[in-house]
């Protein structure tokens, strides 16, 4: 359990207050003390030093691994399930495959019929 906690915790940091804290950093450089104020007033803060500061997050995320691979950007982890399909899809999916299998040698029958075609008028000259 508190192996989880702390993995939450450190993607928390890696892609969420990493990405604020740099927009915070690059919006102060940018237009000091009152751009920050700025921002802060707005509607959304948190958004707005998100964007302001995914790139920069991005780049120390990279330096990150470069130093300790998968500390940067962490693996996360995922839950995959498959459907299995009835057997009337199994039934249209092989239909579907013979026709065009079918089709597939029907023109290959009239490539065939053109190349010997062709080729035999070459060979009257």
């Amino acid at each position: 359990m508190a192996k989880s906690q702390l993995r939450d915790l450190h993607l928390f940091l890696i892609e969420s207050a990493l990405p604020v804290g740099m927009g915070v950093i690059n919006d102060s450089k940018a237009g000091g003390i009152r751009k920050v104020i700025d921002v802060l007033s707005s509607k959304d803060p948190f958004s707005q030093f998100m964007i302001d500061g995914e790139t920069s997050a991005k780049r120390v995320r990279d330096n990150i691994d470069q130093l300790i691979p998968g500390l940067g950007h962490p693996v996360v982890s995922v839950d995959v399930t498959v459907e299995e399909n009835s057997s009337d899809y199994e039934i249209n999916d092989q239909d579907s495959l013979v026709a065009t299998l079918h089709r597939i040698d029907s023109q290959l029958d009239q490539l065939r019929n053109c190349l010997y075609s062709d080729s035999k008028n070459l060979d009257d000259k």
